[in-house]
């Protein structure tokens, strides 16, 4: 399902989120549904979404930094002004914030979670994962600390997609996310990196 969300307004800061990864314009057509990626500019802004009043497989752009595509969300909220990406890492356990959770050249990722504030207030979320998790499972994706979100089940190649939201009251400055393999044996859990709220 495409998803369309005008006036939406994202508070959290657009930091770069993967470490030494370059710049990436990600492609949207007008009903928000990824088309494709390019390398950005190097004086592109990190989580900028933008219309480039167009039609076509170029409408809006999403840049974001990266080692490559895959990370791009498989859709975008058309008005949000700014989005945070984060990788998800294999790791089993962290705290309710995740801050010991680090991209390094050892991690193995699966996939990554796209965060954007809507106009009424609530947090959405969107989870692409890319092979890196176990082929035809059911993973829970939980905010950390909080409650369970909704679950992904991913095909014969080990992705799946999902978009999840909730009202980001009474939580602290920063929030993070795991998805977790309904019974999983350790070694079949991802941490998000940690994401501030504003």
């Amino acid at each position: 399902m495409k998803k369309i969300f005008l006036g939406a307004a994202l508070l959290l800061n657009a930091g770069s989120a993967f470490a030494e990864d370059k710049p990436l314009i990600c492609w949207y057509n007008d009903h928000a549904a990824l088309t494709g990626a390019d390398s950005a500019p190097a004086n592109a802004v990190i989580g900028s979404v933008e219309s480039t009043h167009r039609e076509g497989d170029h409408a809006f752009s999403y840049v974001i930094s990266a080692k490559d595509s895959t990370v791009c969300p498989n859709e975008l909220p058309l008005g949000t002004k700014k989005a945070l990406t984060v990788p998800l890492v294999r790791q089993d356990n962290a705290n309710c914030t995740n801050d010991d959770v680090a991209i390094t050249d050892a991690s193995v990722t699966g996939g990554s979670a796209t965060v954007f504030r809507r106009s009424n207030g609530a947090t959405e979320i969107v989870v692409r994962l890319v092979g890196g998790t176990t082929p035809n499972t059911t993973y829970d994706f939980a905010l950390k600390c909080h409650h369970k979100l909704g679950s992904i089940k991913t095909d014969a190649s080990g992705n799946g997609h999902g978009s999840f939201d909730f009202i980001a009251e009474d939580l602290g400055p920063n929030v993070a996310f795991d998805l977790r393999a309904e019974g999983a044996a350790a070694g079949n859990t991802f941490q998000s990196l940690r994401v501030p709220r504003k």
